[in-house]
């Protein structure tokens, strides 16, 4: 077989020997200690123990941050039958539409009669919580600087139980920096109040990014030397420390030294298909 021919032949997992892609996250892979970082996982322990003791909170980060894996992943820890995750992501939805979403997904059905659809819910939630063997309540909202504020509201007032001292859900709300801000704000005290803790995400170190290659190589059983020393710290200073645009570099420049025909991703290939800008 002639060499020209080679990637065109065999796929990327024959050509560099890997079990499976490093940079594709497979659903199996989501427990806490699955995570490459350090501090992604102390992050992730910390934000489980709010949620055991039925809390709520916020998770602050740029675009590309790692807040969603995150947040799936602490979720995904948890055990199913002591708690049922329920998403909200934003939809372009207005106040009655993210309530409706809500009523939908805990099995209410919502109608014009009776009392207000928040009071509907949070009075369904409580009922819930009387049967045996209810699994507590963890509602996501991703992307949550997009929500209006009387939906945020809405949901806070939620968690509540309208009878009794004791929590009906925890609220974990995933937003970018403007979020960030509107918590700060003076007006939105009745949001931030209601947050145990706000954590922020920072964008990774040369050594964390080192550290999240090497294990992403270790889980697809990579060759160690699929990058070299060099490539790796261009991969860090190109990427900024985000893990989405890290991800979204190795699997660019795998797939280039694929065509290739390159078995080791070295910095002249990281300089000549993603100029540092």
């Amino acid at each position: 077989m002639s060499k020209a021919t080679v990637s065109t032949t065999l796929s990327a997992a024959e050509f560099f020997g890997w079990k499976r892609h490093p940079f594709i996250d497979l659903p199996s892979e989501t427990g806490i200690d699955t995570l490459a970082v350090k501090r992604d996982q102390e992050l992730a322990h910390r934000a489980r123990e709010f949620i055991k003791v039925s809390r709520s909170f916020a998770l602050i980060g740029t675009p590309g941050a790692g807040k969603t894996t995150l947040v799936r992943t602490i979720i995904n820890s948890l055990d199913s039958r002591s708690y049922r995750p329920i998403w909200l992501s934003y939809a372009g939805c207005n106040r009655g539409g993210v309530l409706r979403i809500l009523a939908e997904k805990v099995g209410l059905e919502l109608t014009r009669k009776g009392l207000p659809p928040l009071h509907k819910v949070q009075r369904h939630l409580a009922l819930q919580q009387k049967e045996p063997g209810s699994p507590f309540p963890v509602i996501v909202v991703d992307d949550a600087q997009h929500l209006e504020v009387e939906s945020i509201m809405d949901l806070c007032a939620i968690l509540a139980h309208p009878d009794e001292q004791k929590a009906l859900a925890s609220l974990v709300l995933v937003g970018d920096e403007s979020f960030d801000r509107i918590l700060r704000l003076e007006s939105r005290r009745a949001i931030a109040s209601r947050m145990a803790c706000v954590f922020r995400m920072q964008p990774l170190t040369q050594d964390e990014t080192r550290t999240l290659l090497s294990r992403r190589l270790d889980a697809a059983k990579a060759p160690k030397d699929l990058f070299d020393d060099d490539a790796i710290e261009l991969m860090a200073a190109q990427s900024r420390g985000n893990r989405r645009e890290l991800m979204n570099l190795g699997v660019m420049l795998c797939i280039e030294a694929h065509s290739r025909e390159e078995k080791s991703i070295t910095a002249e290939l990281i300089l000549a298909k993603a100029p540092i800008q």
